[in-house]
């Protein structure tokens, strides 16, 4: 009976050594297969001069700025970038995110690369129309950010039919001030017909006179509103003030709809605590 439970006790220590044995052996693999703290610094430097570099050459050596940022950059910038780089520029991610539900077939206008429609938009859609007119944007979107449920389009958004007839939630992000007040109207008019009857409209844009290549400006909330106000019954705006590029941007965002049920559903509501 000792002899038995002795035997027992120095297999289950053997094993024990063995497994710890193994561990070490796999921990150490690891290492020398996808490297350690050094190895990171240095490929975490080679891609800090690499995305530097593609910024030089798309923002300010080429002959015509690109169309889209590319959010591999972007991201990559926020997270390791030397300089300090807030994260309000991707509000406009979580504030159309929030009024998404399971099941909603949304369509984005003006997609650029896809990053915000796969990573914020499409969780919980069961059907995404994600469209653009600059066929490197559509490109690049389906490199990098396709999925199941998204269809990119190379689609001109004014003058073509959107690729479906109804939809729960449209956002068209930092657009407006691209298009004239008159071509504006039609947009909107033309995505208050597309929206379901339960459906919500969002979306975002800079206030003040911000872009070269503007054809319209919008100096504060006031005036969206009255833009909005006359394809929607309701209209719900915010604004914030965030650091970028040397300067400080206002940028607006918007929820629009013909009913409230949307609108009412993602308010913060305010609380008192009685004990205090």
């Amino acid at each position: 009976m000792i002899k038995d439970l002795l035997k027992q006790s120095l297999t289950e220590n053997t094993l024990n050594r063995l497994r710890r044995i193994r561990r070490r052996a796999a921990f150490y693999t690891e290492v020398i297969i996808g490297g350690g703290p050094r190895r990171e610094q240095f490929l975490l430097r080679l891609l800090r001069r690499h995305y530097d570099a593609q910024f030089r050459r798309d923002w300010e050596l080429s002959e015509e700025e690109p169309h889209f940022f590319s959010h591999k950059m972007g991201m990559f910038k926020l997270a390791f970038g030397g300089e300090a780089i807030g994260p309000y520029a991707y509000s406009r991610g979580f504030y159309s995110a929030e009024v998404v539900r399971e099941g909603d077939r949304l369509l984005d206008i003006g997609c650029g690369d896809g990053f915000f429609t796969k990573r914020f938009l499409s969780v919980r859609c069961s059907k995404v129309d994600a469209v653009d007119i600059e066929p490197s944007a559509i490109h690049a979107a389906q490199k990098n950010n396709s999925a199941p449920n998204i269809a990119y389009h190379l689609l001109d958004a004014v003058n073509e039919p959107f690729p479906s007839g109804e939809y729960d939630v449209i956002v068209w992000d930092g657009a407006l001030g691209h298009f004239s007040a008159e071509t504006t109207h039609i947009m909107l008019d033309k995505i208050a017909k597309h929206l379901a009857p339960e459906g919500i409209f969002v979306g975002s844009e800079s206030l003040g006179h911000e872009g070269t290549d503007h054809l319209q400006f919008f100096d504060s909330l006031d005036v969206l509103r009255a833009i909005f106000s006359a394809h929607f019954q309701h209209v719900e705006l915010r604004s914030i003030d965030y650091p970028t590029a040397g300067f400080i941007r206002s940028e607006a965002f918007w929820r629009c709809g013909q009913t409230r049920d949307r609108l009412e559903s993602n308010h913060w509501r305010t609380s008192t605590n009685s004990s205090k």
